[in-house]
């Protein structure tokens, strides 16, 4: 029977493997799981595998056992460690004596081995942070999922020898995730390398432009787009094939076309302008990407941008703009009323993804995909009509050693790459997480999209698309914000822009004391320093002008203190701490100094923006 200890446990836990776990007492308990008495007069557990029964822990000291097997952890306590196999608990139990402080979960694939556990052991719940069971295989990578979420990826598996035999496939399922989740951790922290400054300069150069434009989400009517079929046109190879396509819908109104990122250019060179060109990139060079409407001064293509996209790519841009408010835009919502509700588009690694979910917002229906190959055609990169200095549309010999194999729309090999990759299955995700929309993926020989189906442009047109949909989208001027709430908040933040000068000679002077009081080996009042310091910090976090216009520089580096911060909370000798503390404070607070120095500039030009922009409104 469960512990009574453990039945409240999880009641607050995990009350769906409470459950689950009372069902599978009530029912006649079979043979397959048995506790006995090992020789050295402790309880020990085996477990039917095939038509014999295997011990999961020693028959003869399942004690030393369990310290055998915690001698194989590393111990490095910055890792989130993870025991697979749970049996009666010695190994856990080992573990915790070892490193107290330090958090674990437990995943147990034979849901009657937990039963048994449960029925034998407490849970020590002070450091457990997951307890899952089963094997099934989409429970279990959602499992591990929110397990490599909360550590960050960072992970140890400590694993009931006996269990590598049995449930090869799950801990192979685990591993798996866990690289994944590290390779997408690599990528993300590249990203951040390279576009952390660029998202909050960005957004702070174009907010003076996203208060006088239109927001596509809020001020445009959105009965233009509810239930019409909108294209989304990529850039890929096989745009060339639907050139003529293209012209046809365009010419009759049979859906909103919107261009894609580079797909722009193509479709100027044939003639054919979209009903809008969406960019978000926050590169300098995404200004590239519209070079050619701006020399060819053309008027009748509306822009639709996220308000961190380089901010370059707006200026003198002779059509009508519309923005949307992107993920990694920190500034906007500083200075914006957040209480109207304000949808936010949420940063991808392709402007597609972005595009895709801009309409389902707008409430499209179908939305197309045209161009959107997610692979290379002919070792092509791009279709004709486009061509940069600082991209080479073919494949160097380096680029095809690094390519993968996916499956295309008609079910042959293709080669992709890693970034494709990524791009399929965000674009994947969000097409899951809007089922109500249909998606068609008309690009030939393209990567195959889950969730959508593949029809060809031209079937389209002759069964589906046959009738004119298109209405402008233009009319709205202005935007709904509330423009005084802005100036209040430039007020507030200016004010905090001020103080946060303080606020680092405050926490310097902190760290000052700290390291004098390790300099001199004194750990009396040494915790007290700590509160000062960590009041102190906690106050900088919590300032606008920090929270908005300088930690987003500091992503990379935030990321960093956090994870050393770990290794100051299982620190437990104070000198060690405090060294620990002056390092790696010292360093963040020394970037902090000079990030606030270098965006001091920017935001004064902005508030002088949006000051000129007052005295024309009252004029």
């Amino acid at each position: 029977m469960i512990l009574i200890d453990n039945r409240n446990a999880l009641r607050t836990k995990n009350r769906e493997l409470l459950k689950r776990m009372i069902a599978l007492e009530e029912n006649a308990p079979s043979k397959n799981v048995v506790i006995e008495e090992s020789r050295r007069g402790k309880l020990t557990l085996k477990v039917a595998v095939g038509d014999k029964m295997q011990y999961v822990h020693s028959k003869y000291d399942p004690e030393k056992d369990a310290e055998r097997l915690v001698d194989k952890f590393d111990g490095n306590t910055n890792q989130h460690v993870l025991f697979v196999g749970i049996g009666i608990g010695y190994h856990l139990q080992t573990f915790i004596e070892r490193y107290p402080n330090m958090k674990f979960s437990i995943y147990e694939p034979n849901e009657e081995v937990m039963l048994a556990y449960l029925s034998t052991s407490k849970l020590p719940l002070e450091n457990l942070e997951q307890i899952f069971v089963g094997t099934e295989s989409e429970r279990l990578s959602k499992e591990i999922e929110e397990l490599l979420a909360i550590s960050k990826g960072k992970i140890q598996l400590l694993t009931l020898p006996i269990y590598e035999k049995i449930y090869g496939r799950e801990i192979a399922t685990i591993q798996k995730k866990a690289v994944e989740t590290l390779r997408n951790k690599k990528n993300a922290l590249a990203v951040n390398v390279s576009f952390q400054k660029r998202w909050t300069i960005n957004a702070i150069k174009n907010f003076p432009t996203v208060l006088k434009t239109p927001n596509i989400l809020h001020d445009v009517d959105k009965d233009v787009f509810k239930g019409k079929p909108a294209i989304i046109v990529a850039a890929g190879p096989s745009l060339n094939e639907e050139f003529e396509s293209l012209r046809f819908i365009k010419e009759n109104g049979l859906a909103y076309i919107f261009s894609v990122g580079s797909a722009i250019n193509a479709l100027i060179e044939h003639g054919i302008y979209p009903d809008a060109a969406c960019t978000y990139d926050p590169s300098e060079r995404n200004q590239f990407v519209i070079e050619k409407i701006k020399e060819k001064n053309i008027v009748d293509i509306p822009l639709i941008f996220g308000s961190s996209v380089g901010f370059e790519t707006l200026e003198d841009y002779p059509g009508e703009m519309f923005h949307m408010i992107t993920s990694q835009d920190t500034v906007s919502p500083q200075l914006l009323d957040t209480t109207q509700s304000i949808d936010i588009i949420l940063d991808a690694p392709s402007i597609a993804v972005v595009t895709f979910q801009l309409l389902t917002q707008l409430e499209c229906n179908p939305v197309m995909l045209v161009g959107q190959n997610l692979g290379y055609q002919n070792n092509q990169l791009y279709a004709s009509g486009i061509q940069y200095d600082f991209i080479d549309n073919e494949l160097s010999e380096e680029e095809k050693i690094k390519t993968l194999i996916v499956k295309d729309v008609y079910g042959h090999d293709i080669k992709t790459d890693e970034g494709f990759n990524a791009m399929r299955q965000q674009l994947e995700m969000h097409i899951e997480a809007n089922r109500n929309i249909e998606v068609i993926n008309t690009t030939k020989g393209g990567a195959q999209i889950e969730g959508t189906s593949f029809v060809e442009l031209d079937d389209l047109i002759k069964g589906r698309l046959n009738f004119q949909v298109v209405k402008k989208m233009g009319g709205a001027t202005l935007n709904a914000y509330d423009f005084s709430y802005v100036e209040k908040r430039i007020r507030e933040i200016s004010r905090d822009a001020n103080n946060c000068d303080l606020l680092l000679k405050e926490i310097v002077g902190q760290l000052e004391v700290i390291h004098g009081a390790l300099k001199n080996r004194r750990t009396n009042n040494m915790e007290q320093r700590f509160v000062l310091f960590d009041k102190e910090f906690n106050r900088l976090k919590r300032n606008s002008f920090y929270s908005g216009f300088v930690e987003p520089m500091l992503k990379v580096q935030n990321e960093r203190l956090s994870e050393e911060s770990q290794l100051i909370r299982y620190e437990n000798n104070l000198l060690k701490k405090a060294e620990i503390v002056v390092e790696s404070f010292g360093s963040f607070i020394q970037e902090v100094s000079l990030h606030v120095e270098f965006v001091k500039p920017y935001f004064e030009e902005m508030k002088k923006r949006i000051e000129n922009r007052s005295n024309e409104l009252d004029e």
